[in-house]
C-alpha cells in the first residue's frame, strides 16, 4: 500500500516574533477576536503575541481561554505539526 503523500497549510510557514517577550514563536494559534481583545493589552492587539504571553495576559486578567483555541499548530526547525483540541479546561 502506497503511502498517502498531504500537503500542509504549515509548508513554507516563517516564524515570526513575539512583540512582548522577542522570543521567536514556533507555535501558531487562533482564538475569536472577542478573547482576543479580552485578554491582549491594546499596545499587543495588532501584533504578534507568542502563547506562552498570551496565557500570561489571560491569568493576569482571569480570562478561560481554553476552549477558545481553535487552530494550533506547531513549527519547528525540521517539522511542522497541526493539533485537533481533544479536551482542554480552565486551570
Amino acid at each position: 500500500m502506497a503511502k498517502k503523500s498531504r500537503q500542509s497549510g504549515l509548508k513554507g510557514f516563517r516564524r515570526q516574533r513575539c512583540r512582548v517577550c522577542e522570543c521567536e514563536e514556533k507555535y501558531n494559534f487562533h482564538v475569536s477576536d472577542e478573547i482576543w481583545e479580552k485578554v491582549v493589552p491594546k499596545q499587543f492587539q495588532n501584533r504578534v503575541v507568542c502563547l506562552s504571553c498570551f496565557d500570561n495576559f489571560a491569568r493576569q486578567r482571569d480570562v478561560d481561554y481554553s476552549h477558545s483555541i481553535n487552530d494550533f499548530s506547531f513549527v519547528g526547525d525540521k517539522a511542522a505539526v497541526e493539533f485537533e483540541p481533544k479536551s482542554a479546561q480552565d486551570i
